[in-house]
């Protein structure tokens, strides 16, 4: 990953997450540069495929789960995914197949 998780001004939830990610899959994305300052939302791209992205996000979840809008980078528009309220590793493994693509 190409940052500290814990450095990020986000969600103490999110770094969590980010933190777990970074041990399984932390090669294969990073935080998005263009991610944004909303504490409640992290954009990670693949680290080779740059329009391979997903947003992790809090808003009108659960409390402890996780909501992810993945992008993929397909030739036809509306190829898009969503998950709602994953517990941590649910999310993780959800992740981990989006970004091994």
């Amino acid at each position: 990953m190409n940052t500290n998780p814990w450095s990020l001004p986000k969600n103490r939830s999110l770094r969590r997450l980010l933190v777990s990610l970074d041990e399984k899959l932390g090669d294969a994305c990073d935080v998005a540069p263009d991610d944004g300052t909303d504490p409640d939302i992290v954009t990670l791209r693949h680290a080779e495929l740059e329009r391979l992205r997903a947003h992790v996000y809090l808003h009108g979840q659960r409390p402890g789960t996780y909501g992810v809008f993945f992008e993929y980078p397909h030739p036809l528009p509306g190829i898009l995914e969503t998950e709602e309220n994953l517990p941590l590793p649910k999310a993780l493994s959800s992740l981990a197949l989006h970004f091994a693509a």
